[in-house]
């Protein structure tokens, strides 16, 4: 059998062999293909970019940045946090933290909260970034923090799903899940909605836990391991838990993309494509960039595959970002490139050489026509479609 390493930005698989390049690209097997020519019919227009350090070559922990009252906090994987202003990447404040960082940056409006490779928890103000608590865990977080009301949820990679105070630190609850013996380094951030954490597993399972008290109030099973070996039976859920309407949508490594009614939680419908990539809409069309490379459209309201781009394939293809204002969706290569896709049809219609390196993450900006890159060699890069 021949094991595809799909290498994906913190999404690292635990086997043995994937090396110092694991972080770099996420390169399918098989060859790689030529950057495709583009009729051009759209373009796309660099606003600003911000170099964050020395960039992610010898790293395994993507820090995925946040946006929030026009400021964009940004770390690196040294100790360095920044706030920038989300129209101009002008520096608002900087702080050495000391130490090596892993997970992303989690904020809300007083607060910013990293994670050290370390398992300590900082916490600090968005004014200033003045240091307002610490609280070492004694495990390992991979996933973002997510600050929500007056909580922290936090993962860790030996199966936890913590709770903190945000004000103190304080850990109020821990929910403990088995974790399988071979699983894909790097855990979906948790998705709250009236104060539920919806949190997809390495078990294929999605629960739902009270975030005030820890309790676990559904949990149905999403996707069933299948094969001889551990490497087939691989169904982690690592993408983010997506929400369109009274729709969660789930993927899976090596399974399907899922999409459960919240009212019902029943499975309205599967669709055949397995990613670890974070997931985007645009209107009534669902995007995912497929473990094979491929981007796919997918109808919303029943799962049918209304398109398939495969001009990519091999290129290491970030997960879509849907440009809802335009009807376009953005992806990034290995290479630094950055390619526009009508979400209608699925054609390419637009190319941009990026700022430096595989694009690594492509995240939300201020308008609903900006977004932000952040690149293997560490920049972050904010760009809009032109007029």
């Amino acid at each position: 059998m021949k094991i595809r390493f799909v290498l994906l930005a913190a999404l690292v698989l635990s086997l043995s062999g994937c090396g110092k390049s694991a972080i770099h690209f996420m390169r399918e097997g098989g060859p790689v293909t030529k950057a495709p020519k583009v009729e051009q019919t759209a373009a796309l227009r660099k606003v600003w970019r911000r170099d964050l350090g020395a960039g992610y070559r010898n790293s395994n922990f993507l820090l995925t940045p946040s946006i929030q009252d026009g400021r964009v906090y940004a770390a690196e994987p040294g100790g360095d946090l920044l706030a920038l202003h989300a129209g101009t990447g002008k520096v608002a404040w900087k702080r050495d933290l000391g130490q090596p960082l892993a997970a992303g940056v989690g904020v809300s409006k007083d607060h910013i909260v990293v994670v050290t490779r370390e398992g300590e928890v900082v916490a600090l103000d968005t004014e200033q970034g003045e240091i307002q608590w610490r609280r070492r865990l004694g495990t390992e977080i991979l996933a973002r923090p997510v600050l929500t009301g007056p909580r922290v949820l936090l993962r860790s990679g030996d199966g936890q799903v913590i709770g903190l105070d945000l004000d103190s630190g304080d850990v109020l609850w821990r929910v403990r899940r088995s974790v399988p013996a071979l699983t894909v380094r790097g855990l979906s951030a948790p998705l709250v909605i009236d104060d539920v954490a919806l949190i997809g597993f390495a078990s294929g399972r999605v629960s739902g836990i009270n975030i005030d008290s820890g309790m676990e109030l559904w949990s149905a099973r999403i996707f069933r391991a299948r094969g001889s070996n551990e490497v087939n039976r691989l169904v982690d859920i690592d993408s983010d838990p997506y929400r369109i309407g009274e729709l969660l949508v789930i993927a899976g490594f090596q399974a399907q993309v899922s999409a459960l009614s919240l009212t019902t939680r029943r499975i309205e419908w599967d669709s055949d494509h397995s990613t670890l990539r974070p997931l985007s809409s645009v209107d009534d069309t669902l995007l995912l960039t497929a473990d094979d490379g491929s981007v796919v459209g997918l109808d919303v309201r029943s799962g049918a595959q209304l398109w398939q781009m495969s001009a990519l394939r091999g290129r290491g293809v970030s997960g879509p970002y849907g440009l809802a204002e335009t009807g376009l969706a953005v992806v990034g290569d290995y290479k630094g490139l950055l390619y526009l896709i009508n979400t209608q049809s699925g054609k390419l219609v637009g190319r941009k050489k990026g700022s430096g390196g595989a694009v690594l993450g492509i995240f939300s900006a201020q308008t609903s026509n900006q977004f932000i890159t952040l690149s293997e060699n560490g920049a972050l890069t904010a760009w809009s479609v032109a007029d």
